[in-house]
């Protein structure tokens, strides 16, 4: 029986032991089953969560989301293919070899327009002699023996360029022109680098990828399975390019810290510099001070014996008309003296014909009915010693007569004007009968405003006796809001000051100058409020003398401000309405379109099919690059004739931000999603469906995007260095007007044009900004493109340094201020990029890639503000114990001029013609005019006929 026992004992712990593990084998099974069900539930919470897999009812349940995304349907495949692209490519080549070949052949022919540098020294006048006037302060002799321009050997200078030092380039073209030409540096190192990496990486991940992608496709995300883990790979690759992006964006900007204190120490590159470096540009200078002397005084009052000079900027618009005169006035008789020179005959001409000009050269008098009104001409005022209308005159002495009088009227307005700058101008200000009508309730409210200590003791007066109460009339006041309608008519009364003074045009502006005797005074001047109220004595570093525009010097802070900020909205709404245009374009630059005009339809089937092919791979990267072209005109137009910005480098800067943004709205919306309004539509209905937008559209034009970019690799690249806008005016005037008849100035004009002869900021770094914003669009996803786009960075480098070298010259120096904006626009495009990768990691069912990659965009925001901190604000001013070090060092004061900052229609000496035998040779109308009498040329009769 215990047999027995032992035996049923054995049994039932048997039994209970395969119970408990198949209780335990359930439970595994059950978790798991509990794994994948709680990955598919993170999945479609963010599916949910960013609009992949809805619909929308309003649609017919058209799909809004892109759950059932497939990266090969029709409706993802509108991209330039494969054997578009090399037909592009063989094209762009014959155009390449075309364009260099005609560069290494004219720039033996027009040194002039090909390498100015070199030979603005050595031009010669009509006698054979050296003519001064062609000498610049800016060409580099250095620089010209560096590059070695002067070689016979096709494509020689590439070595020499090549090989030219940094510091070379500084001296040639200055810190802006150095720091522009280090920011394609950095576009190449973060271009290469990506290549090589995505080829040795990223290209294996993709062609192993078993998605059955082909052409463009085959190495990029698109060949990589639905959720396949290989998608970490382009993750991880995304996180390494951002980290060196950072890196290499900090070690630049850590040298352009060192470049930008080292310009404001020493203000290379500058006229006049050492002023320039000791001085400020004031903003808002309340009446009050609007005047030389007072804004001396009170500054002096600041700063004990350390204001060198101060300058107010007048407005001065019946000046600045009596200049342009006296100009035009003076080449007409330059003009007229040549005829007579060459001719052998005095020239004559009847007053008031109407003249042409073309490319800045004036044709003689033609007939009086021909044509509108003459904008040159003046003809509101007469004076009683010069001939009246029709009637026929000896132009030299003429002209001669008309330059006597234009100078002695200059002189007087000159002076007057000088007068009023010292004293100011004591007249009642425009908006002051305001001011009277409202008074008594003005000053009621300011008590009010103004007491002390009142209630919840949160208003303190300023020096004002404790315990002082309101009166209960004024109390009253307050509490019915009569201290709210006098704040809003003085508002008022504020901006009234503001549009009169821009408007109406008040003599005396709120925009002056000071100039200090010390470093150390202007840095903490700069770096001070000098003012209670924020908004009244805003101090900056003074641009260069250059850079200032005169003409937009005296309006007002407030009133530009107001319209910069119209423009943007104006602006704005121009790039929602801008993929009208450019839709519309890109819709109808096809083969298909075309070949819809009658007795067009032969192209779709001309040569197999290879030419539509060509057509619809090449028109439309051509016609998007041509409306680009357009944006920065108008952008300059608003800058300068609206804004009325008051430097050419910040006109350079709005028309850089601008194009980024329109160029932005190029890539991301216009032309890979058809309608800015459209995506708003879906935006506005999803906010959550922008990541999916993105993800869905921008993949699949990779080739659009790399014909882009090879075509300015290959045709816009040369197209710069054969200079085609200065050529063909040069030649056109060779062509249309005889040299013998061409003044000295018309002359150097035709060969060494101003606006030919500098680089155009605005144009050439937003250009830049979009290849580079398409390399991290594409960098992780389609890394194909990224070597074409390496490429293109190293072409810039070259063409932009060989430029820089020999032909830029800098009209004026900003010290490389444009370097921190571009640095941050380029932040933003790596933003744009991140978005985009993780838009189309989500698409294609990497929901733990993207995930992981969403810290990216927040690390980038972060560094920029940080780079802004770190490098930007301090690369302002520079610091208080650097300028007291650079003080002990050295005493400029001593060498500055009170009239650097002075107007230059102010400054204009009396312009007259060269005495003697030396007729060919004339002053200019600038600072540098000659004051001699001018003798043995004209004869004037005491009673003012001109004979």
């Amino acid at each position: 029986m215990e047999g027995l026992h032992s035996v049923d004992n054995v049994r039932l712990l048997q039994t209970e032991e395969e119970i408990r593990l198949q209780q335990q084998q359930q439970q595994q099974q059950q978790q798991n089953w509990n794994v994948p069900n709680q990955q598919q539930q993170f999945e479609q919470n963010v599916q949910d969560l960013f609009g992949i897999g809805q619909t929308s009812p309003q649609a017919n349940n058209e799909m809004v989301g892109y759950s059932n995304y497939d990266p090969f349907t029709s409706a993802n495949t509108k991209d330039v293919n494969t054997s578009a692209f090399m037909t592009a490519l063989c094209l762009n080549a014959m155009l390449f070899v075309a364009l260099i070949g005609g560069y290494e052949l004219f720039r033996r022919f027009f040194p002039s327009v090909y390498s100015p540098k070199s030979s603005i020294g050595t031009s010669r006048t009509r006698d054979g002699s050296s003519s001064p006037s062609l000498s610049s302060p800016t060409s580099s002799n250095a620089a010209s023996a560096a590059v070695n321009i002067n070689t016979q050997i096709p494509l020689g200078w590439v070595t020499g360029v090549a090989r030219a030092s940094w510091s070379t380039v500084r001296n040639s073209g200055g810190l802006d022109s150095y720091m522009f030409l280090r920011y394609i540096r950095l576009c190449f190192r973060i271009s290469i680098t990506s290549a090589l990496w995505g080829m040795i990486i990223l290209w294996p991940v993709y062609s192993s990828g078993g998605g059955g992608a082909k052409g463009w496709y085959f190495l990029s995300m698109a060949n990589l399975q639905q959720g396949s883990h290989l998608m970490w790979v382009p993750t991880i690759f995304l996180w390494l390019q951002t980290l060196y992006v950072i890196f290499l964006m900090n070690e630049e900007y850590k040298h352009y810290l060192e470049c930008r204190v080292d310009f404001l120490a020493r203000g290379e590159g500058v006229e006049n510099s050492q002023q320039h470096m000791y001085s400020l540009i004031i903003e808002r200078i309340p009446h009050e001070l609007r005047s030389d002397r007072a804004l001396y005084d009170y500054f002096n009052r600041l700063f004990p014996r350390k204001i060198h000079s101060t300058a107010v900027v007048l407005n001065l618009p019946d000046l600045e008309r009596g200049s342009k005169k006296r100009k035009r006035v003076l080449r007409r008789l330059e003009k007229s003296m040549i005829c007579f020179d060459v001719k052998g005959k005095r020239p004559y001409h009847v007053v008031g014909r109407k003249r042409i000009r073309c490319c800045g050269i004036e044709s003689s008098p033609i007939l009086a009915s021909f044509g509108g009104r003459n904008v040159d001409d003046d003809d509101s005022e007469s004076d009683s010693r010069l001939p009246q209308k029709g009637e026929k005159v000896d132009s030299i002495n003429y002209y001669s007569r008309e330059l006597t009088v234009v100078n002695e009227k200059m002189a007087r307005m000159q002076h007057d004007k000088i007068e009023l700058a010292m004293k100011g101008n004591d007249s009642v200000r425009a908006s002051q009968w305001i001011a009277h009508a409202v008074d008594r309730v003005s000053t009621a409210a300011e008590t009010t405003l103004s007491s002390n200590t009142q209630d919840d003791g949160l208003i303190t007066g300023f020096g004002s006796s404790p315990g002082r109460r309101k009166p209960l009339l004024l109390t009253l006041l307050d509490r019915i809001g009569v201290d709210f309608i006098s704040g809003g008519i003085t508002y008022i009364q504020q901006n009234i000051d503001e549009v009169v003074d821009s408007v109406v045009g008040a003599t005396m502006s709120s925009t002056g100058f000071i100039t200090f005797k010390d470093l150390h005074s202007v840095t903490c001047a700069a770096k001070t409020p000098l003012f209670h109220k924020p908004d009244v004595l805003i101090a900056n570093m003074a641009p260069e003398s250059r850079d200032i525009i005169w003409e937009n010097a005296h309006v007002n802070l407030g009133w530009s401000r107001g319209r910069e900020w119209t423009a943007n909205m104006l602006l704005g709404v121009g790039a929602i309405l801008w993929s009208i245009p450019v839709a519309s374009i890109q819709a109808l630059a096809t083969a298909d379109q075309i070949a819809t005009v009658p007795g067009m339809g032969w192209l779709e089937t001309l040569d197999g099919g290879n030419v539509a092919a060509f057509v619809n791979g090449y028109l439309p990267v051509v016609l998007l690059l041509t409306i680009i072209m357009v944006l920065p005109h108008i952008f300059y137009a608003v800058a300068l004739l609206y804004e009325d910005r008051k430097t050419r480098s910040d006109v350079q800067k709005s028309i850089t931000g601008r194009y980024f943004y329109y160029q932005l709205a190029n890539i991301y919306i216009t032309v890979t999603a058809g309608s800015i309004l459209d995506s708003l539509n879906e935006i506005i209905e999803h906010p959550t469906n922008i990541l999916a937008i993105l993800g869905k559209s921008l993949p699949n034009v990779v080739g659009y995007f790399a014909t882009f970019v090879m075509t300015k690799l290959l045709v816009g690249l040369p197209m710069i260095l054969m200079r085609f806008g200065p050529l063909a005016r040069m030649l056109f005037i060779k062509t249309f007007f005889r040299e013998k008849y061409l003044t000295e100035k018309e002359l150097y004009e035709v060969h060494y044009p101003e606006k030919y002869s500098q680089l155009w900021y605005g144009w050439e770094y937003p250009n830049l900004l979009l290849v580079i914003v398409i390399c991290f669009t594409y960098s992780c996803i389609s890394p194909i493109i990224l070597p074409v786009v390496a490429a293109f960075f190293l072409g810039a480098w070259l063409v932009y340094k060989n430029q820089i070298l020999i032909v830029y010259s800098p009209h004026y120096e900003s010290g490389g201020t444009m370097f921190p904006m571009v640095c941050h626009r380029t932040l933003t495009g790596l933003i744009c990029g991140q978005l985009t990768f993780i838009g189309y990691s989500m698409l294609r069912e990497g929901f733990y890639q993207a995930l992981m990659t969403f810290p990216l965009p927040v690390i980038t925001i972060k560094m920029m503000d940080v780079f802004k901190n770190l490098y930007e604000v301090p690369g302002k001013n520079i610091s208080v114990e650097r300028a007291v070090e650079l003080d002990m060092q050295r005493n400029a004061a001593s060498a500055f001029s009170q009239n650097l900052y002075r107007q230059p229609v102010l400054r204009e000496k009396s312009a007259e013609v060269l005495g003697g035998s030396s007729v060919r040779r004339f002053a200019s109308g600038g600072d540098s005019l000659g004051s001699s009498e001018l003798t043995n040329v004209v004869k004037v009769n005491d009673s003012g006929k001109i004979v």
